[in-house]
């Protein structure tokens, strides 16, 4: 490998080796002129060698990505800055992508410094076993995706992650922090007004917030807000979002009324999914729903009873009267002291009419019985 002089690419994907296996070797850094490293065989396993990237690296690695079984956790230099080389440009060998998600055995913590990347522009870590509080200062002006869910990571989303203030828009275009059980707090305000985002999904976490009314993500394509602690009601902001083809709110706090000009976006169109409830929950929303958002409002193709306790055993269907069988037990008593007058054909009707019920028709039938006998005699 170490003739491969002008290589600065190598991808060892699944898709074009999945038969390799084995450990990384740190050597890899030094091979030819090494930025990018693209490692995601499933048959991976080991740890990462921290002489691979940052500022322990051998080599001016930039993007890395690895996928597999890996174990262990991220060393701290990958997020440390190398110092240059007399003649190199001040980005060159900086960390741009960093890419480690679907390791579930990764654990540890993940270095501060990961937050203050000058050139990061993708942070992936989502369905690994990394814990510890996400920082409160975060510096990324260039990133551009963010994916930590199904991470143990806590605390609560850091304004600075959607931008500075007083710094130019943020070019965020993918924040997903779905099913961390322990994230919470307020959403950021700022985060629901990113220009550019594409993805923002804070499905299955405590986070809370009212959603602005002037909510203005006018790229957004995917919104996902279910089971999570989000409340208020469905932004007109959101009129804006031409793209959008993804809205799933069902169990969130969000109420009101559902607007019409949902209708109006991609809501319906191949792939899209529009769900406010879901079968196993009650609507929060104003009835009646609108019958223009049909994407939005139905079930399984039925119409949402936005009032109607979904957790609930469904009524039993309307029938019509089946003559006694449908009597409640008071009326049929009232109805066996009327009978009592001695008419014989009480008896039939009674002994007809409630057959089904044995023990109630045998008694009311003996009784009227009785009751007839007397009187005869």
């Amino acid at each position: 490998l170490k003739g491969l002089v002008e290589l600065d690419r190598l991808d060892l994907g699944k898709d074009s080796s999945s038969s390799i296996s084995g450990t990384i070797p740190g050597s890899l850094a030094t091979v030819g002129n090494l930025r990018d490293l693209t490692l995601t065989a499933k048959r991976l396993s080991g740890t990462l060698p921290a002489e691979l990237l940052g500022a322990d690296a051998k080599g001016r690695l930039e993007e890395l990505k690895v996928t597999g079984r890996i174990s262990g956790t991220v060393p701290a230099s990958y997020c440390e800055s190398p110092s240059p080389k007399q003649g190199e440009s001040k980005e060159y060998g900086m960390l741009q992508d960093l890419e480690l998600g679907d390791n579930e055995h990764l654990s540890g913590t993940l270095s501060w410094s990961c937050f203050t990347q000058q050139y990061l522009e993708e942070l992936r870590l989502d369905s690994t076993a990394l814990s510890g509080t996400l920082p409160q200062f975060v510096d990324l002006p260039r990133i551009e995706e963010v994916d930590l869910s199904e991470t143990k990571l806590s605390g609560t989303v850091p304004g600075r992650l959607c931008g500075k203030p007083g710094a130019d828009p943020s070019p965020l275009q993918l924040l997903k922090l779905s099913r961390i059980e322990d994230l919470s707090g307020t959403m950021p305000e700022q985060c629901f007004k990113l220009a550019n985002l594409k993805e923002l999904n804070l499905k299955r976490t405590r986070v809370a917030g009212t959603l602005p009314r002037d909510m203005d993500l006018r790229q957004i394509e995917v919104i996902d807000f279910s089971n999570s602690g989000l409340s208020g009601t469905i932004s007109d902001g959101l009129r804006r979002s031409k793209s959008l083809r993804f809205l799933e709110l069902s169990r969130a706090g969000v109420s009101g009324t559902v607007p019409s000009f949902l209708n109006s976006l991609s809501l319906d169109g191949p792939g899209a999914s529009c769900r406010l409830v879901d079968d196993t929950h009650s609507g929060n929303f104003q009835c009646p729903l609108p019958m223009d958002v049909p994407s939005c409002t139905r079930i399984y193709g039925q119409e949402i009873d936005c009032e109607y306790d979904y957790a609930s055993p469904p009524p039993p269907p309307p029938r019509g009267f089946d003559g006694l069988d449908d009597l409640s037990p008071g009326m049929m008593a009232l109805l066996l002291l009327f009978c009592l007058s001695g008419a014989g054909a009480a008896v039939h009707l009674v002994r007809r009419s409630l057959a089904p019920r044995k023990s109630i028709a045998e008694a009311a039938a003996m009784a009227l019985e009785m009751q007839a006998g007397s009187r005869a005699g």
